[in-house]
């Protein structure tokens, strides 16, 4: 069986990352010579410690917690690490506090513990992304890369890594794009696209020549002689090991070495060098179990194993084998791909949660401050005239616990409306992630010919949507109402938008009808990831048009919204009927029916949602119905059609008026030419 080595290139791939720390060679080598890799680490924390200046102090314990993982002495690294984050907190040094999140993450990872590695890198996320460390934010998001890559999660590392790459591409920061570029070679690697990591690897090298980069050289000599590796060219990828081998050497990077062993020692048992191979693997071994890495102990063990039976020797091979699958069992651990995921929903939703608790708390405590007051009430009209004194003092000191009551009920509240605040903040930007995945102006005045798009959501984020997407043969756009509004609508959008996105692009579907049941397929297939007992009917209504480029004929299909077109020569609007079933799951599921639409020079096509129809409003505040909808649109056709948004919009508000907006509203308008 072939083996794959994923931790040996993600340790390398930190490496790469670990350009952006504040930890330089220059400070290890001052550390490390006479005194080895653990008292360096506790040399750098104690010139930490007796530092007077507080912001240098943490500057210290940052790269004495950074030396540590890179060194391997990540028990140390972690406990340095959380001593300090206290101190950094305490002072507000945030920029800080995220450094030293991101190095306790990485030692977290090195150990194999994914869940503490999360918490800690999105934590270091959350606030890099508060105080713009854009250099900062880039380096976490690769670590987060790193973890879902170990992880096998390949598509959400590739999202990870490319936006760290993104970051460092705007800040032009050579050595960053180097590591991304790598990390990304690694992720396409382990899909076994190998000439598309052998480019990425290629290019990361040339970055790292450029820069005289021997870190990064002996990195990417590494990943690329894996990669070789895996095509079955074994003179290759043994002639880049080694020359990684050489560097890490020279570096002393003991980890680094112990991966080059490894690797060394499995191309040469795939050649059938044996003595060679298990003199490789035993000399790894011996450096991952003073280090504790766990990934390169699993993988060494299978290797000898291997060896051992290509021997005869079965009872050694047993031996390894057992060691190996006692190994995999502890970091193949449920509970450790549990809590990650757990992890990055927490990221986006404990404000909320944290919210609804004060919100509790000062229900409760108004309660009891009330309890209180009736009591004091009660007793003094019982005892009135009999013990006035008594009263008097009894009434001071209660009127002191409610003093001290409504300072804690106002502090509480201050706390709640700084939460509701971190909240709209998390809101609107969901509404910025929303609003990016829209079709831009830009987009649509190149590709669409005279058009408007009504756009009105209900709350900041919303369920409608509308979308465009340019092939080489067509031009396909839609409007599409998703179950709910405000952010449960929004969430199902992003579903429904990279399915339809998925329908085209991977599938290459250009007929409306059969991109409306891959759709529903997608998204049936989604929502039911959910426990089998629990029944999902959320969805979407959509109406969906293609126009081909090249005959200009244009289809159409429709999942409960219906497809208008207003003919220029008769005035009049034509209403062609959808299918009366929703894309998501439905008692009925039938396949969607495809409509050739047949249309003149300045005739005019609308695509709506339910949301303008559905509103109430007017003198009798009754809904506003799709019949008026379509008279509104005749009694305005004289106008050009990108000046009618601005009838339907104040039509919109004055019938309105004072009322709650009932639903998201959504209309796009296009003139044929």
């Amino acid at each position: 069986m072939f083996i794959s080595f994923n931790k040996a290139y993600d340790y390398n791939t930190y490496y790469c990352d670990v350009k952006n720390s504040l930890l330089t060679i220059a400070l290890m080598l001052v550390f490390v010579p006479s005194r080895g890799q653990t008292s360096g680490i506790d040399s750098i924390y104690r010139l930490g410690k007796s530092e007077k200046n507080i912001r240098k102090k943490l500057l210290l314990f940052n790269e004495a917690v950074a030396y540590g993982w890179y060194y391997g002495d990540y028990d140390k690294a972690i406990s340095y690490g959380k001593e300090s984050l206290k101190l950094a907190r305490r002072h507000h040094e945030d920029s800080i506090a995220s450094l030293l999140d991101n190095n306790i993450g990485i030692a977290f990872d090195y150990k194999g513990d994914y869940s503490q590695a999360l918490t800690h890198f999105f934590k270091a996320l959350r606030v890099a992304e508060k105080i713009k460390d854009r250099n900062n934010e880039a380096y976490i998001l690769s670590n987060i890369g790193l973890i879902y890559n170990n992880q096998e999660q390949y598509e959400k590392a590739l999202q990870y890594h490319e936006k760290s790459l993104r970051i460092r591409r705007e800040l032009k920061f050579q050595k960053g794009i180097a590591a991304s570029v790598n990390n990304l070679a690694i992720v396409f690697m382990n899909q076994e696209k190998y000439e598309k990591a052998i480019h990425y690897y290629r290019e990361s090298m040339a970055i790292d020549i450029e820069m005289n980069d021997s870190l990064g050289l002996s990195d990417d000599f590494n990943n690329l002689g894996v990669c070789y590796q895996k095509q079955g060219d074994y003179k290759r990828s043994e002639y880049y090991q080694l020359k990684s081998l050489a560097i890490r050497e020279k570096l002393n990077l003991s980890l680094g070495v112990a991966t080059s062993k490894l690797n060394l020692g499995v191309v040469a048992v795939k050649q059938g060098k044996l003595a060679e191979g298990e003199k490789y693997l035993n000399e790894s071994m011996a450096l991952a179990e003073k280090l504790g890495a766990k990934e390169i102990l699993k993988s060494v063990c299978q290797s000898l194993s291997e060896s051992a039976e290509k021997r005869g020797d079965f009872k050694t091979a047993f031996k390894y084998l057992h060691r190996f699958n006692q190994i995999e069992k502890e970091l193949a651990n449920e509970d450790n791909i549990r809590k990650q995921t757990q992890e990055e929903m927490n990221y986006k939703f404990d404000k909320e949660r944290e919210t609804q608790r004060l919100n509790q708390l000062a229900t409760a405590l108004e309660n009891k401050k009330k309890q209180e007051q009736a009591l004091i009430i009660n007793w003094a009209i019982a005892i009135v005239g009999i013990l006035i004194l008594g009263f008097s003092f009894i009434l001071y000191r209660r009127w002191n616990e409610v003093k001290k009551q409504k300072v804690i009920i106002e502090e509480k509240n201050r706390q709640v409306e700084e939460k509701n605040h971190e909240i709209l903040d998390s809101i609107n930007y969901a509404k910025r992630i929303q609003t990016a995945i829209l079709p831009s102006s830009q987009l649509r005045e190149r590709v669409l010919p005279e058009h408007f798009v009504l756009y009105e959501p209900k709350d900041i984020v919303a369920g409608d949507f509308y979308w465009l997407e340019e092939t080489k043969d067509s031009i396909i756009f839609a409007v599409a109402d998703c179950t709910g509004h405000g952010v449960p609508g929004a969430m199902m959008s992003v579903v429904c938008h990279n399915a339809l996105n998925r329908s085209v692009k991977e599938f290459g579907l250009r007929d409306p009808g059969l991109i409306l049941d891959k759709t529903r397929e997608f998204i049936v297939d989604e929502l039911s990831k959910e426990e089998e007992d629990i029944e999902i009917s959320d969805g979407m209504d959509i109406s969906l048009c293609t126009w081909n480029k090249s005959t200009h004929q244009i289809t159409w299909a429709g999942a409960n919204n219906p497809l208008w077109i207003w003919k220029k020569e008769s005035s009049e609007i034509v209403e062609i009927k959808p299918n009366k079933q929703p894309i998501g799951k439905h008692f009925d599921m039938k396949p969607f029916t495809t409509h050739v639409v047949e249309l003149e020079k300045g005739d005019r096509i609308y695509l709506i949602t339910d949301g303008y129809a559905d509103q109430f409003g007017g003198p009798e505040s009754k809904k506003f119905k799709a019949k008026n909808l379509k008279n509104l649109l005749v009694q305005i056709s004289h106008e050009q059609i990108a000046r009618q948004i601005d009838s339907l919009r104040t039509t919109f508000f004055n019938w309105k008026g004072d009322l709650e907006q009932i639903d998201d509203v959504c209309i796009m308008g296009i003139e044929i030419e």
